[in-house]
């Protein structure tokens, strides 16, 4: 059917379509126009009056006469005539036509395929061979120069049908031009809203144009009392706009003037008032980025032809200005320096969500501003030479940086005061985390100890800083940036590494180089002695040349107006950044600022610790602590022991018409009625024994075929002790001094104290909150000294008794030698436990934690030796110590993998220290378990004065004498006495280990559920090893007193 259709169609024989049946996508002559265009038809009615009339159905031309359809299309529309593609005639103001190739192809097939009739007086002209060549090289399918299309003009759909037809009136007011709108919007206007002005096009945008720069004009006025742009003629308007269209660009305008009238404004005032430098920066910024916006504006509204098309250039400036102009409205509230950089960080975090453009500005605002603070930091931590007057103890501080006084008490019990550096962190703002806080300070106050005590040393001199090319603190958002600054700071690193070493850097070696000094462009040297005139000649032609450049056109220079320039009114390719990953705002200051700060201040604290190892013998002060504060040096504890207790020696006491002896003397504590010595006794009976009792310290790396004996000689009589060690007077309250009075008390000797003070360079390390706890320690341990030497005397006074034929030993009772033994073992078992529990054992990994950070420090300079030594000594030093996994090793600088610093030896020595008071039940939670055990002490004591134990000669037992009775009794009552002695020691050191079992299960628990404080699993074992020494069986906890 469609076939059949075709050939109908086309006008074609049956024969001629079967000819192309072989083809089946083929649709024949596509080209050709339908041959149904060109035939004659009979008329409607169907007279034959009329033969040469063309069939109506067909017919292009709509005003055919007489016809029922032409008073409606006449009514409707008026066209002009259409006439068929392949008329004889050819117009060329007709638009749909074939071009004239086309048309010459057509009229040949139409030819080709009509029925021909001979006409014998028309005969065809033969083509002639120029024609040919013509025809072989035109291109069908390209247009010819002839049928070029004339100048555009606006078209109607009649004129695309009838390109003769006359244009009638217009239908819409659209088409009828500015005019026609125009006279539409007045007549629509009421009387009262006066009358609608319109202005020339290019005038108004003029005006609008120097409004939105925040300028006056005369259509636009700047009104002081309402703080905002007047417009001057209310119904002032443009041809072809509507008066709602204008005020929707004028309250444009108007917004974006406002704006940057309210932020210059700003700007100016905070100039001119006395501020904070970055609040100055922050006019800074605001007067920067007015002028980058009113320039890209005024660079790109100039060009604007219409109304539209300026209000589409003054967008993107008025979203940027209202969106600075609502920020500094928030940062304006601020009231210091740090909450207004707190401020700006969130809102840069919240501009994540904002545009392109607003969240790049905002980044860059954030990084000028924090320029002031930034630049502090570089001051204080040694990366930019101090500007001004260098920050010293004697000021009043800057930033978070505060200089106040620190005070502390002395050996004598006096207040004293010494001005210090302390971190002030309300004055940080609120993105530092506080360990990067902890370290600026740390590092700052480091770096001034090296310049006051080595000025000589190369962190010490800015100058020498400098030539390594330190990295600046700024902010980073991006992971490239953050790659790039980790590679600057491993090159500063290295670069400071060869300065302190007395390696030139790579600075100075390019300084060093011939080529080093070049410029980047070359100079002329307009020198004419010693050259000849043709030299001469060349080097003023090329400096002609030079000057004859054109001068090189520099872009912005600053940041943000850079950015305004790029990103205003240019979208940037966001492709690649929609592949880049930025870390979190959590993130972003720590990895900004935290490469820097962590380089500089390990470089400094590994000089610092290196210096004070071996510049002022750190090691040496602590080891004498460790001999003399906590006993460890035995050789001092015998000494003292003769010195204080011994009532065979002879004594310092003065005494009338007595001389005293030229041997040893001593204080003979029990052996003497007068309390307490004086001062001129105490200076006798201890002199000459702290400095003959002194060892100095063994190096760090101990070998077995080294002598221990010639390299630790004992310091003479006449030597000084580091921090000129000695014996004072404690300074203590009405209440002490009570207790000291009598010498049979426990409390007899706590007047008896050690004096030392630490250097000026150690005072930071061994702080006076260091000292105290040695202080406490040591009063301790002199109790205990005494409390192992009238334990030892218990036994010594039972032998002599024993061994005498007096009555003495037959009226030796049962309970009272019970006593000696139960109380002997309890002493010792506590002072072994002291001395090798709680003071040896975290003492011992405390050393070995101060080997590993000596030898790390003594080797700093040479990395990979280092590294290799530290690694093996520590293994080594963890093996033969025990301190490997699961030890108490924990903090900063654990196993020397951290930089260690002067703050974290003070800090892990303070945690050592709290070790040892835990373990001595020292701690302010433990005192009723210390109050318990002074009790044990003191029925001890009470029983010793009754037997006579330590006293003159040994002598004295239970009955007979002025010393046989306990405790004011009657000499019929000893026996009852001893007993009853008994039965309240047993009672006490029952009660004792009770509550020390249960102290040790709650710390268990602690340590097992992982909250409390650190180290509860730890001080739990401590105090199971104290049970298991005092009552391994249970004797105490059955309560059998009898």
């Amino acid at each position: 059917m469609n076939l059949v259709l075709s050939s109908e169609r086309y006008g074609r024989s049956s024969c001629e379509l079967m000819a192309d049946l072989s083809d089946l996508f083929s649709i024949p002559d596509f080209w050709r126009p339908s041959t149904w265009l060109g035939q004659k038809v009979e008329e409607a009615d169907g007279s034959h009056h009329n033969s040469t009339a063309q069939n109506p159905l067909f017919a292009l031309d709509v005003h055919v006469p007489d016809t029922p359809c032409q008073a409606a299309s006449d009514a409707l529309i008026d066209i002009g005539p259409v006439e068929p593609i392949n008329r004889p005639h050819h117009d060329n103001h007709i638009f749909f036509k074939l071009p004239a190739l086309l048309e010459e192809l057509a009229d040949q097939q139409v030819n080709l395929h009509a029925p021909r009739i001979e006409h014998p007086e028309f005969e065809p002209e033969p083509l002639t061979s120029g024609d040919d060549d013509d025809d072989d090289d035109d291109d069908v399918w390209l247009f010819s120069t002839a049928d070029s299309a004339t100048t555009s003009q606006l078209k109607s759909w009649e004129s695309f049908d009838q390109p003769e037809h006359a244009r009638g009136s217009h239908l819409f007011v659209s088409e009828a031009g500015p005019a026609a709108f125009d006279a539409l919007l007045a007549a629509g206007q009421a009387p009262a809203d006066g009358l609608l002005e319109v202005l020339d096009a290019a005038v108004y945008c003029a005006s609008l144009l120097n409004v939105a720069l925040g300028r006056s004009s005369v259509l636009f006025f700047w009104h002081a009392d309402k703080n905002s742009f007047v417009k001057t003629a209310p119904h002032l308007s443009t041809s072809g706009i509507s008066l709602d269209s204008i005020k929707a660009v004028d309250r444009l305008c108007i917004e974006c003037g406002n704006a940057a009238r309210h932020l210059q404004a700003f700007a100016e005032a905070t100039y001119s008032a006395a501020s904070t430098p970055t609040r100055v920066a922050l006019a800074g910024v605001v007067d920067r980025l007015v002028t980058a916006t009113r320039s890209e504006l005024s660079n790109h509204g100039r060009h604007a032809r219409s109304i539209l098309q300026l209000q589409s250039v003054v967008q993107p400036a008025q979203a940027v200005l209202l969106y600075f102009k609502s920020l500094l409205k928030k940062l304006a509230r601020q009231d210091s320096d740090e909450a207004l950089l707190s401020c700006l960080f969130e809102e840069a975090q919240a501009s994540e969500y904002r545009s392109q453009l607003l969240r790049e500005a905002t980044r860059e605002v954030l990084r000028i501003m924090s320029k002031p603070w930034t630049e502090f930091v570089e001051e204080w931590v040694g990366l930019k030479a101090e500007g001004g007057t260098a920050m010293t103890k004697t000021g009043s501080g800057k930033g978070f940086v505060k200089v106040a006084d620190k005070m502390w008490i002395d050996d004598q019990g006096f207040e004293l005061e010494e001005a210090d550096y302390f971190l002030d962190g309300s004055r940080l703002p609120t993105f530092v985390p506080d360990d990067l806080a902890q370290a600026m300070f740390e590092t700052g106050r480091n770096l001034r100890f090296l310049r006051e005590h080595h000025p000589e040393h190369p962190l010490s001199k800015p100058d020498v800083l400098s030539l390594a090319m330190p990295p600046r603190l700024e902010w980073v958002f991006d992971w490239d940036a953050i790659s790039k600054l980790e590679a600057r700071v491993n090159q500063y690193r290295d670069a400071v590494s060869r300065a302190i070493q007395g390696l030139p850097t790579e600075t100075q070696r390019e300084g060093a180089s011939p080529g080093a000094n070049k410029r980047k462009f070359e100079a002329i040297e307009l020198d004419y002695f010693g050259k000849d005139a043709a030299q001469v000649e060349a080097d003023l032609l090329a400096s002609i040349r030079q000057l004859d450049r054109p001068l090189e056109t520099h872009g912005p220079q600053d940041g943000l107006a850079r950015l305004l320039h790029d990103r205003l009114y240019h979208q940037a390719d966001t492709s690649i950044e929609s592949h880049n990953l930025t870390p979190h705002w959590t993130l972003v200051p720590l990895l900004s600022f935290g490469p820097v700060i962590q380089a500089q201040s390990s470089l400094i604290n590994q000089e610092c610790m290196k210096l004070l190892f071996s510049a002022h013998h750190l090691r040496a002060h602590i080891n004498l602590l460790r001999q003399y504060f906590l006993l460890g040096n035995g050789l001092l504890c015998s000494r003292l022991t003769h010195a204080l207790f011994d009532p065979n020696i002879s004594t310092a006491e003065r005494r009338a018409g007595v001389t005293l002896g030229g041997g040893m003397m001593g204080l003979r504590l029990g052996g003497r009625r007068t309390w307490p010595p004086a001062s001129s006794e105490l200076r006798l009976a201890l002199m000459g024994i702290l400095s003959e009792c002194y060892e100095p310290p063994l190096p760090p790396t101990r070998t077995t075929t080294t002598s221990t004996t010639t390299s630790s000689p004992h310091l003479n009589g006449t030597a000084t002790l580091p921090g000129d060690l000695s014996f004072a007077v404690r300074d203590l309250s009405p209440e002490e001094i009570d207790r000291c009075l009598d010498p049979d008390s426990l409390e007899a000797l706590d007047f008896l104290r050690l004096s030392y003070k630490p250097p000026a360079v150690l005072r930071p390390i061994l702080s006076p909150a260091v000292l105290v706890k040695y202080d406490r320690v040591f009063r301790l341990l002199l109790r205990v000294l005494r409390m192992l030497y009238v334990a030892n005397q218990l036994f010594e006074s039972a032998s002599s008794t024993s061994s005498s034929s007096s009555p003495l030993h037959e009226s030796e009772t049962n309970a009272s030698l019970r006593l000696r033994i139960e109380a002997q073992h309890f002493i010792r078992q506590v002072a072994s436990y002291f001395f090798d529990v709680a003071i040896a054992a975290p003492w011992t990994v405390f050393e070995a934690w101060l080997d590993v950070v000596q030898d790390r420090h003594r080797h700093a300079l040479s990395v990979v030796v280092s590294a290799a030594q530290s690694q093996s000594q520590s293994q080594a030093r963890n093996n033969r110590t025990g301190t490997g996994t699961g030890t108490r090793e924990r903090g900063p600088g654990r196993g020397g993998e951290q930089a260690c610093s002067p703050d974290v030896l003070r800090d892990r020595q303070e945690r050592v220290l709290d070790e040892i008071l835990g373990g001595l039940l020292l701690r302010r939670r433990q005192a009723p378990v210390m109050g318990l055990l002074e009790e044990v002490f003191g029925v001890v004591l009470v029983f010793a004065k009754g037997v006579g134990a330590g006293r003159s000669g040994g002598a004295g037992g239970v009955v007979g004498g002025g010393e046989k009775n306990l405790k004011n009794k009657k000499e019929g009552e000893d026996e009852e006495s001893a007993e009853e002695l008994y039965r309240l020691f047993r009672r006490k050191v029952g009660v004792f280990v009770t509550v020390c079992r249960g102290l040790g299960e709650k710390m268990a628990a602690a340590g097992a559920s992982g909250g409390g404080e650190l180290g509860r699993a730890e001080a739990a074992a401590e105090v199971e090893q104290l049970l298991v020494r005092l009552d391994l069986g249970g004797f105490y906890a059955r309560g059998d007193y009898r």
